[in-house]
């Protein structure tokens, strides 16, 4: 039981997003004047912000410190790069690949397909495709891409344009990943005890829905982007037989376990049979990642979770320590949370003798048209603190995303409140990335408020 001598209020203002300096490599460098130019007025800016350009990787900071981010030209849209010939080079734990193309104008296609399209076939994390005289010095427009979907088109004045892709660079690049495996614990609770859990179920069932009505994914699409050849590198870099899109985990408060979905594809074809190791068992949180709890008897060798197994783990967290009176607000949380583990290496997600204000969470890349909401008195729209992030994107499985996430969560008026939602769903929209519903009731009944109680839309990408 996690000890209660914490005070509810605080005075300060517990976090602020603030972009961290990195070290760059530019490991494959410009091919025409207006490349060149977007390379030295970026440079600039990450510069001023602390950041390092490194001239090669045998310098002493990048082999002491390491290269967050390696930074490649491309030399026009249709080229392949394979991973291996720039991002294998750099040191591990290797960092993140830029991409910066130009372009005289831009295609006239999804600025999707566009973006994810150039990432794919050149083996980035995320891109900038800038539009402009190829041998001037103007910008005119921006794509900022990134692997996980996220697109923004930026336009307007060109000092504007570049400050918002050094600090996307920086949030992106920068990021703090909370997706350790810290270990696993032998369950308190039998492989039998395990099958007989609702999570399986109802989680497989969910992900058909979802996929029917197509808010998941079971795989992202990538071999429409580029040759068989090249996607198949890219996978194999990953690590990936494929990857999808969206993730979802439900706790059982009964055996007090998170199921949670694996990483990669399988997103809609979810097995319902526990043999199949399709739903993770998580019981505890670190400070940076997650431990595992197998059950007895358990005959399955599972598979690496969700990179945002961290996150859902700290919802469920914070909802039970609302309930027990410990927390009321964003700050009190991370206060307590931070407190608690100076104390003990690991938290569990639902703590001994409490009670949870959340069973279900559903994490998607579209977002609910509110216009179309049936019964709004039933759904808590919330959005993340302006106050405290910039109204940018931020990639999956990293600390800035998950504050992100539980700064809206906080916001929720019903989520402050303790005692359980009801049928009453919250849905923190993401900008950039789209939205994690809550819940509380049957998971089904999530499933018909998604599907048939409102009406999906694109990402609005800010």
């Amino acid at each position: 039981m996690l000890s209660h001598n914490r005070p509810l209020e605080i005075e300060k203002t517990y976090y602020h997003w603030q972009p961290r300096p990195v070290n760059v490599w530019v490991s494959r460098g410009p091919y025409n004047a207006l490349q060149a130019h977007v390379l030295g007025e970026l440079r600039g800016r990450l510069e001023a912000q602390g950041c390092v350009f490194v001239e090669s990787l045998s310098d002493e900071i990048a082999l002491k410190e390491g290269v967050q981010l390696g930074v490649v030209f491309g030399r026009d849209m249709d080229e392949e790069i394979s991973p291996l010939a720039l991002l294998g080079r750099m040191p591990k734990p290797r960092g993140s690949m830029l991409i910066i193309c130009t372009v005289e104008r831009l295609p006239d296609v999804p600025l999707f397909d566009l973006g994810r399209g150039q990432l794919v076939k050149k083996a980035g994390h995320f891109g900038i495709i800038v539009e402009g005289n190829l041998e001037g010095r103007d910008i005119e427009r921006v794509l900022w891409v990134s692997m996980a979907g996220n697109n923004r088109l930026l336009t307007g004045d060109e000092a504007h344009i570049l400050d918002g892709l050094a600090l996307r660079i920086q949030a992106h690049v920068g990021a703090e990943k909370c997706t350790t495996h810290a270990g696993d614990v032998e369950a308190p609770f039998t492989w039998d005890e395990w099958c007989a859990s609702p999570v399986h179920a109802d989680i497989a069932r969910a992900a058909r829905a979802l996929g029917r009505a197509g808010l998941i994914e079971n795989e992202v699409p990538l071999a429409k982007y580029a040759s068989g050849k090249q996607t198949r590198s890219v996978l194999r870099f990953l690590n990936r037989a494929a990857l999808g899109e969206g993730m979802r985990s439900q706790l059982d408060p009964h055996l007090r376990i998170m199921g949670v979905t694996a990483s990669g594809g399988n997103k809609v074809k979810v097995s319902p049979d526990p043999a199949d190791g399709h739903v993770i068992p998580v019981s505890q949180l670190t400070g940076d990642g997650y431990v595992r709890a197998i059950p007895r008897g358990c005959p399955v060798s599972y598979v690496p979770p969700s990179v945002e197994t961290h996150e859902n783990g700290m919802v469920y967290l914070g909802g039970a320590l609302v309930n027990a009176g410990l927390v009321n607000s964003f700050d009190t949380f991370l206060e307590y949370v931070a407190d608690q583990l100076t104390r003990r290496e690991r938290i569990d997600i639902l703590p001994e003798g409490m009670q949870p204000k959340v069973t279900a969470i559903e994490h998607f890349h579209r977002q609910p048209r509110l216009d179309s909401i049936k019964e709004p008195e039933r759904v808590e729209i919330v959005y993340p603190d302006t106050g405290r992030f910039p109204e940018i994107d931020f990639p999956c499985g990293v600390r800035e995303a998950e504050l992100h996430l539980l700064s809206a969560v906080f916001s929720a008026e019903s989520f402050r409140r303790p005692g359980r939602l009801g049928n009453k769903a919250i849905i923190a929209v993401l900008p950039g990335h789209g939205s994690v519903a809550l819940y509380a009731g049957p998971r089904a009944e999530l499933v018909d408020l998604l599907v048939n109680g409102m009406e999906m839309e694109e990402v609005v990408r800010v």
